[in-house]
């Protein structure tokens, strides 16, 4: 992809290597179970709260390691019907987004992915994430 990613966002951070996982927690709105198996919708990777920033929050892999925190801890607290999944950094850069680092009060590990994200783009980022928590959700 070479689709200009817009002027007015932050450019990557070099120090968030390629290779890094980064993750995004999965309301039980984002997902559906199919015969058993959790399928993630293209809505989990909405720019989410406020779009016209186009930045979608997810916790850095590094940060994580680095406080000693496992990925379910990015789930809300005793929200067990929250899923996380995790991109790789060049993985989401391949498609025209920019990962920065963007630390909270709340959560020292949070980062951004900036940039539209279309539903088409959305679609394509589905089959790049994989489960690493899964949902705990009645069937």
């Amino acid at each position: 992809m070479t689709e200009p990613v817009g002027d007015d966002l932050p450019q990557n951070d070099p120090s968030i290597d390629a290779d890094l996982d980064l993750f995004r927690r999965v309301p039980p709105e984002h997902y559906r179970v199919v015969d058993g198996e959790f399928v993630l919708k293209e809505g989990a990777f909405k720019n989410f709260p406020r779009p016209e920033r186009k930045r979608m929050s997810v916790a850095l892999g590094d940060r994580l390691k680095e406080l000693e925190r496992q990925p379910d801890s990015v789930r809300p607290l005793g929200r067990d019907d929250y899923g996380v999944v995790a991109l790789k950094a060049r993985a989401v850069r391949a498609e025209c987004q920019r990962v920065i680092r963007s630390p909270t009060e709340e959560e020292p590990a949070h980062g951004d992915v900036c940039g539209d994200k279309p539903p088409s783009r959305r679609k394509r980022l589905v089959p790049l994430a994989r489960w690493v928590v899964y949902p705990t959700v009645e069937t």
